[in-house]
């Protein structure tokens, strides 16, 4: 689903600020990458691909193929179900490489608006300027004095802080915004397009809401399972990719 169409549609009369500018084109599955990261993601697309009658629950926490790959579904749903042999958990299916792929793609689509940080910057940033004041708090205590050197040690650290979280405040800000257009599903119902968007905004709240069975029985609510590899697997899984 495409955000920015779906906020036309909800809400006439709605600025078309810079923020909406960032938001307009997401999928319903960058949506879930941006509330919820991978898992957010992945579940979103099962979440899309149940409504759209291509996987059902198998065995307990586990998901299989029910039909042949819907036409119009999103790129990471179109891995989900290649990538879906017999039944299957959903961790293992997450990490199946062309579903990492896509996941990737979808993170880096985020990552170009300006959403979601990059790994790079989260991981190194923090290290340096967290590694940093430690080394040179002498330096600077002896150079400007203690508590000049104390606070540029503060500052510092309040900066490698600011440099953790996953989002950017423009990916909080869009999260707002798309939740103020879209609200919480009270029941089932709604295109694969606008249960895609609740699931990626709303979680557990969305699935039981809407396809409650599903989602218990495929372990949507739990995170995932990992499977337990049968030799008959293949045998039954669909052929269609």
């Amino acid at each position: 689903m495409h955000a920015a169409a779906a906020a036309g549609g909800t809400r006439a009369g709605v600025p078309h600020t810079a923020g909406m500018r960032q938001i307009e084109g997401l999928t319903a599955t960058g949506i879930g990458h941006l509330h919820g990261g991978r898992w957010g993601a992945v579940r979103t697309g099962l979440a899309m691909l149940h409504s759209r009658e291509a996987v059902v629950a198998g065995r307990e926490g586990m998901v299989e193929r029910a039909g042949s790959r819907p036409p119009d579904a999103e790129p990471l749903e179109r891995a989900l179900f290649a990538a879906l042999y017999g039944d299957m958990g959903l961790r293992e299916l997450a990490e199946r490489p062309r579903v990492r792929e896509a996941i990737g793609d979808v993170r880096r689509d985020l990552v170009r608006r300006g959403l979601v940080r990059p790994r790079w910057r989260r991981v190194l940033v923090p290290l340096a300027l967290a590694v940093v004041p430690r080394l040179m708090l002498a330096r600077l205590i002896d150079v400007i004095g203690a508590s000049i050197g104390l606070a540029a040690s503060v500052v510092l650290v309040g900066a490698a802080c600011w440099f953790l979280p996953r989002r950017t405040v423009a990916g909080a800000r869009a999260l707002r915004q798309l939740r103020s257009l879209h609200p919480a599903p009270a029941g089932p119902g709604g295109t694969p397009a606008t249960l895609g968007t609740a699931v990626a905004l709303y979680g557990a709240q969305a699935l039981l809401a809407t396809m409650p069975v599903f989602a218990r029985n495929s372990g949507l609510l739990d995170g995932g399972r990992w499977s337990v590899i049968h030799s008959d697997s293949s045998l039954r899984s669909s052929s269609a990719t």
